[in-house]
Order: C-alpha cells, then sequence, then structure tokens
C-alpha cells in the first residue's frame, strides 16, 4: 500500500500539474491580521492526466469486471459476491440480484464476453476526491452459449449478440486509481453496435 506522500506524488506526477503556490500577504507592524475563511469550495484535481489515460484505465476496468462476470456465470452464478472487488457498494445489490437470478436458471455459460467501441462520455473528478467515469461501449456477447446441467445448449436463438451500453465508474479519494463499476444502462438512443 502506498503512503499518503507517495500517493500524492504519484497523482502529481501522472497529472501533469501541482499546485500554484499561494503568496503570502505580511501584513504591516502596526496593523493586525484578521484571519478569512474561505468560502470557496476547493476544486478536486484530476485523477487521470487526460482523457485517453482516463479511457483506458475505465477499459482496463471493464475489462477485469467482465473476466469475474464470465467466471461466476460460468459456475452457474454461484459465488456471486466475489464481484465486489470490482463494483461499487451503490450497484453491488443489483449485480448479486442478477447473479441469484441466473443461479435460479440451472444455466451455466461457456465462452468469453468482450466489448468494443469504447469512447469516453466524461472524466470528472468527486469532490471529495476519486473520479467519476462514463463511456459509451459496445458488449459482445456472440462467443457465450448457455448449457443446462445435461449439456443442452439453451442459448436463445433470438437474442441480441452485441448490446450499446453506457458504463459508468467511481473511485474513492483513498484509491483513486481503483476504478469499479458503478452502473451499466442499455443506451436508449441509436445503436451504435450495430
Amino acid at each position: 500500500m502506498l503512503s499518503a506522500l507517495a500517493l500524492c506524488l504519484s497523482v502529481a506526477l501522472l497529472s501533469g500539474c501541482t499546485a500554484t503556490p499561494t503568496p503570502t500577504v505580511t501584513a504591516p507592524a502596526t496593523t493586525a491580521a484578521t484571519p478569512r475563511a474561505n468560502t470557496e469550495p476547493a476544486e478536486a484535481s484530476p485523477v487521470f492526466a487526460s482523457n485517453d489515460e482516463a479511457l483506458a484505465a475505465a477499459e482496463a476496468a471493464y475489462s477485469a469486471y467482465e473476466a469475474l462476470s464470465d467466471t461466476i456465470t460460468s459456475e452457474g452464478g454461484i459465488g456471486g459476491d466475489r464481484i465486489a472487488i470490482a463494483a461499487s457498494a451503490a450497484y453491488l445489490p443489483e449485480l448479486l440480484a442478477g447473479f441469484e437470478g441466473f443461479s435460479e436458471t440451472g444455466l451455466i455459460s461457456r465462452g468469453t464476453t468482450t466489448y468494443d467501441e469504447a469512447s469516453l462520455i466524461r472524466s470528472a473528478p468527486e469532490p471529495q476526491g476519486g473520479v467519476r467515469i462514463e463511456l459509451y461501449l459496445c458488449s459482445d456477447i456472440s462467443a457465450v452459449r448457455l448449457y443446462d446441467a445435461s449439456g443442452n445448449d439453451k442459448t436463445p436463438v433470438d437474442r441480441t449478440n452485441r448490446i450499446p451500453l453506457q458504463v459508468g465508474f467511481v473511485s474513492s479519494a483513498t484509491e483513486p486509481f481503483l476504478l469499479l463499476i458503478d452502473k451499466e444502462d442499455v443506451w436508449s438512443g441509436r445503436n451504435f453496435c450495430q
């Protein structure tokens, strides 16, 4: 684990900027200086130096999330709580309910989920630290098949194999580079995954 100083230095080096020193104002000897409270909120520093870095980090986080999700469904949805290492506390209950529902079907998956067409919507520092990132991407499940306990292929013949998603990630002030999946919404606009 990085020390707080090492982490601050890492963020400063990766973001390519450091705070500008505040000039010191010295009051004349005959005047007592009266401190004033800073009423404006401090602006949060960016976690990533560029949008390209933010996109690359989010893509890596999504790939790890997909791989873990594929592992859980290949085992019938059992042990869905393993996804907690890749998900935000807010999104975790939805994921756990999904794995529980999958487990109840008695099916297992074989194959690997992939994605493409990833593009950054936004990357913004959170006021309390960390970052919030959103992407558009195409989730591709064409290589994933579903089987019952007897080994019969139960993959729906009419399923949509490429799904346009809007995916969100968050990180915390204590671990700003650890992106956790926070949402996966099917994009309701024009399907950009054709």
